[in-house]
């Protein structure tokens, strides 16, 4: 299961998609350009997320989706050398929000990977037996 995928790309920014993964010979989308950039987007993200979340993820949060389109967006620019300055920074802004995630400075809501379980489930308490500090017999008289 990908992050985003390619009508998650048409539906942010149609345009962008056509001029960037347009194959003039078969006058249609670049499906195999749009896959690897889908592709890409998925590696890079996963190379973060596996050090905090167990992969694949059952969910994809919306937070992840738009990076994912971000990223991808990034790599359809850069195969023929188109990304612009403002490509650049919002794909770089895209792994900055990844390095938060990671760095638990943002939450996606999903399980982590070593976390403790919530209540009391999975929790041993353990105790031992210790002397009695009063008795009859350390008291004396009081009792």
């Amino acid at each position: 299961m990908g992050y985003a995928s390619k009508q998650d790309l048409l539906d942010r920014d149609e345009s962008f998609v056509y001029n960037t993964a347009y194959d003039k010979e078969e006058d249609s989308l670049d499906d195999v350009a749009i896959n690897q950039a889908l592709e890409q987007a998925d590696e890079e993200i996963d190379s973060f997320l596996s050090r905090r979340f167990v992969l694949p993820l059952e969910t994809v949060p919306g937070l992840l989706n738009k990076q994912a389109i971000t990223i991808a967006f990034y790599w359809l620019a850069d195969r023929d050398n188109q990304a612009t300055e403002l490509i650049e920074n919002r794909y770089k802004s895209a792994l900055k929000v990844l390095k938060d995630i990671v760095e638990n400075r943002r939450d996606l809501g999903l399980p982590t990977i070593g976390a403790q379980p919530e209540g009391g489930i999975g929790k041993a308490t353990l105790t031992q037996e210790n002397d009695r500090l009063m008795t009859r017999k350390n008291l004396g008289g009081v009792l």
